[in-house]
Order: C-alpha cells, then sequence, then structure tokens
C-alpha cells in the first residue's frame, strides 16, 4: 500500500502553515509568561535580600550577647549600619570600637534602600539607635519589605 487508501495521501513534514502558527502560539505564551516570571524574580531577589539583612542584624546580636572583653561594656558595643551609595545600591557592616567586622556586604542592584538603618548593641541591652525600621523596594517600586528591630527585645521583623 501506498498511502492513497481512500484519497488521502501521506505527505512528510509540517505546512509552512503549520510552522508558522505553531511559531506564532509559542511566542504568544512566551510574551504572555516573560513579564509575570520578571515580576517573580524582582520579588524573589527582594525576599532574599530582606532575609539576608535581617540575618546580618541577628547575626550583630549574637556577637554582642557573647563577646566576652575584657574591658567590660565599652569594648562590647557593636554598632550594625545599612546606608545607600551613591550608585542607588544599599550595604551594610559592622564595626566594634573603630575596626570593621562581619557580617557586611552588598544588597543586590536591583533593591533599593529608604533611608538609613543605624543600630548599637550591647551583651547586656538588645539594641538601641536613631532608626529601628528601614524599607526595601524594588527598583520600579512596585514591591517593599519593610524590616523592624524591636527596641527592648531586639526581635527583628521582615514585613
Amino acid at each position: 500500500m501506498d498511502g492513497r487508501k481512500y484519497g488521502v495521501s501521506r505527505r512528510p513534514g509540517f505546512l509552512l502553515a503549520e510552522a508558522l502558527a505553531v511559531l506564532f502560539l509559542v511566542s504568544l505564551t512566551a510574551a504572555i509568561a516573560f513579564p509575570a516570571l520578571w515580576d517573580y524574580e524582582e520579588k524573589r531577589e527582594l525576599d532574599l535580600a530582606a532575609e539576608t539583612l535581617a540575618s546580618a542584624i541577628r547575626e550583630v546580636q549574637v556577637l554582642s550577647k557573647n563577646d566576652t572583653g575584657r574591658y567590660g561594656n565599652t569594648t562590647n558595643v557593636y554598632h550594625f549600619y545599612c546606608l545607600p551609595d551613591g550608585e542607588g545600591r544599599a550595604y551594610y557592616y559592622t564595626r566594634r570600637g573603630v575596626s570593621e567586622i562581619r557580617p557586611k556586604g552588598r544588597l543586590p542592584s536591583s533593591v533599593r534602600l529608604a533611608g538609613k538603618l543605624e543600630l548599637t548593641f550591647r551583651k547586656n541591652y538588645a539594641g538601641e539607635g536613631n532608626t529601628y525600621s528601614t524599607v526595601l523596594t524594588t527598583r520600579d517600586g512596585k514591591y517593599r519589605k519593610e524590616i523592624t528591630v524591636a527596641v527592648y527585645t531586639g526581635r527583628v521583623r521582615v514585613n
């Protein structure tokens, strides 16, 4: 049999119209899915940056509580800063006395910092400072996360 039974012939491959229809459907699906994927990526990067910053604050709290300095409470002071740089990015660092120690780092370039965060931690006191909260936003301001440090308990919360 040659495939012409009942007037139907076999043909190899696709027709040009079929290939164009499939290509159109694939490109339409990609055009719809790409912005949603981009938004998910921005939101996930903001979540990760907020948790990284909260984790760094908690690490400074643990360092201050576990410090066994020889000179009493004068050297048991840890200062944590999260500041915007001139390029719109944010960086954080920790100081003990005049030396800069870990944790320190930069937040991703797609995350913006509204204001600044300056905290002081001691062994017997959870924290003090001029600012107790800061807001992280995406570059376009569509998503935001607020990081708050409780004054007396030192609890760090990401909203």
